[in-house]
């Protein structure tokens, strides 16, 4: 199965394995997300661009992007990837 079709069909095991390769420390503990960084990051976990998230969502990408910038200091990841995959973890 190519690998496009798993991360398609399970990103969870794209995560697991990240996790597993990346000598990273734990996340730091949530901070309180506000309910825009909730909506874009539900957006982001199904995998949603930054410009389709701002037409959605009637933003401005530059918001979107400082948004997303946001969401990933407040969840306590190290990058974007990490931020989607706690992020799948939190809204599946």
């Amino acid at each position: 199965m190519p690998v496009q079709h798993i991360v398609q069909a399970d990103p969870e095991i794209v995560c697991e394995v990240y996790e597993l390769g990346a000598h990273r420390r734990t996340p730091a503990a949530v901070k309180e997300l506000t309910s825009r960084q909730v909506a874009i990051g539900r957006m982001m976990s199904t995998g949603a661009k930054d410009a389709a998230i701002a037409r959605e969502l009637g933003l401005s990408l530059r918001t979107v992007r400082a948004e997303i910038s946001a969401l990933i200091a407040g969840l306590g990841a190290k990058s974007r990837f990490q931020a989607g995959c706690l992020l799948v973890r939190r809204f599946g």
